[in-house]
């Protein structure tokens, strides 16, 4: 069933939406991709900001969330934490991320992750966070 498109599976739409694709997805890690269009709100001089790439991680633990859960409704989530954040480049317009977060730990509804993001095969990006699952 995977790959498969993201958007069912996450609370945002579009033209807040980033991420295109589940790509793989188990308990422990998942990772999408995202092709960059130009205009996105997030987009500035042709580049992602940095805004952009902590919201397709936090959106890439949505899509985690949204899959495992795919017989229930959708549901919220909220950045409690962001640490260790580090980024070695904007990515530019049409060009596609990857993103791979895996789970550290998990306690009730708080999620720990650390996430990898990567654009032509680099590692562009990467950081530590905490997202709460709020019930719906």
């Amino acid at each position: 069933m995977l790959p498969t498109p993201a958007l069912p599976y996450i609370p945002q739409r579009p033209p807040f939406v980033l991420v295109d694709n589940i790509l793989a997805c188990d308990e422990v890690v998942v990772t999408t991709d995202f092709q960059i269009p130009e205009g996105h709100v997030l987009v500035r001089e042709g580049r992602l900001t940095q805004a952009g790439l902590l919201e397709n991680i936090a959106q890439t633990c949505a899509a985690r969330i949204g899959w495992l859960n795919r017989d229930k409704p959708v549901r919220l989530g909220v950045i409690g934490s962001i640490n260790n954040f580090e980024y070695l480049q904007l990515p530019e317009v049409n060009r596609t991320l990857t993103t791979t977060v895996t789970v550290n730990s998990s306690v009730f509804d708080a999620i720990i992750v650390h996430a990898d993001t990567r654009c032509d095969g680099q590692n562009i990006a990467q950081c530590d966070m905490k997202v709460f699952v709020i019930e719906n």
